[in-house]
């Protein structure tokens, strides 16, 4: 799908944007996505989440379906019907998903036309190989479903195992952190969690990493100030700074409390207010150049606002864009 620069209702803006995107794939999904934001047809997106999993562009779109009914084929339905297949198939799950039919195994190989699906398996790892043998012993096609990993699939990141400076804002549960270290062990992290049982949790998870593992219990926005919050379920994302929120956090600019330290690896994942974290690291991202993970789906202007407002503080950013889930969820910016 190629989605005309022409249709964007403001091409001068989003031109900026295109050409400081280097790769193709990345424009697919850029394209894709803001379309979607101005049209919210979810149509458009279609071909980008199947890119993004991996099914080649010239494979018919009927003639793709999904191995897995549990949590990733639940994923897959979340939003009717985005990614539409007329069956799942699942090993040990019998009935329907969202209306959708489950096929077992043996069901499926009784289709006359069975060896003209693409089938992508959505399985956890316990049971890839196993199932990935019996496909290939019917000579069936099938590809893995992998969205690579968010935040740090990129090639082009070429994260310095020794040298990174970390900034994690939204940590949640302290999990990115430690993905951080397993590629960087002599690396030092700032983590910032305001949810105060989540701020918990984080600390318990980084404990082992003492003093490389700076925490702080902080939002991070645009001004320094105390707002209204609503935390979600433990260990749950979508926590997010809310009016009428009942809890109170406090904010901080990452300017003032990072002012005199190295940052090189900036991710944010905030449930919207990403645009406002920017505003506060303005001088960092001038001054400092770090690299930038940054979420750009929770309201439909991020794709556009977050990109450019990058490039306002320093236009030597080239971009990358990746998806990571098979519902409209989970898109990020990459900034190097």
């Amino acid at each position: 799908m190629c989605v005309p620069l022409d249709s964007f209702s403001k091409p001068g803006k989003y031109e900026n944007i295109y050409h400081s995107i280097t790769e193709e794939w990345s424009k697919e999904v850029f394209k894709a996505r803001i379309v979607y934001s101005l049209t919210r047809d979810k149509a458009i997106m279609t071909d980008m989440l199947l890119g993004s999993a991996g099914v080649p562009r010239e494979q018919d779109r009927s003639r793709v379906c999904f191995y897995g009914a549990g949590g990733f084929g639940n994923d897959l339905l979340c939003e009717p019907y985005i990614l539409d297949t007329p069956f799942l198939i699942d090993t040990f799950r019998r009935g329907e998903l969202r209306g959708r039919p489950i096929l077992s195994p043996e069901q499926f190989l009784a289709l006359p036309d069975c060896r003209r699906y693409l089938i992508v398996l959505m399985v956890g790892k316990k049971y890839e190989q196993e199932i990935a043998e019996t496909l290939k012993m019917h000579q069936l096609n099938f590809i893995f479903f992998n969205w690579g990993e968010q935040y740090f699939d990129l090639p082009q990141l070429m994260l310095t195992p020794e040298d990174e400076y970390f900034v994690d804002i939204g940590a949640l549960d302290g999990e990115t952190t430690k993905r951080f270290f397993k590629r960087c062990p002599g690396g030092h992290a700032y983590v910032f969690e305001p949810c105060p049982p989540q701020f918990s949790v984080t600390e318990n998870c980084l404990k082992r990493f003492g003093n490389r593992v700076e925490l702080f219990p902080f939002g991070v926005s645009d001004e320094n100030k105390t707002v209204r919050f609503s935390p979600f379920p433990e260990n749950m994302g979508g926590s997010a700074i809310d009016p009428d929120g009942p809890i109170e956090i406090e904010t901080r600019r990452l300017d003032d409390l990072l002012a005199d330290r190295p940052v090189t690896f900036l991710k944010i994942d905030i449930e919207g207010s990403e645009l406002a974290a920017l505003r506060g690291a303005a001088r960092i991202i001038r001054e400092q150049k770090p690299k930038l993970a940054i979420s750009v789906y929770h309201k439909p202007e991020d794709i556009w606002e977050i990109p450019d407002l990058i490039l306002q503080y320093n236009p030597d950013y080239n971009l990358y864009f990746r998806h990571y889930t098979a519902s409209l969820c989970e898109t990020v910016l990459y900034a190097i």
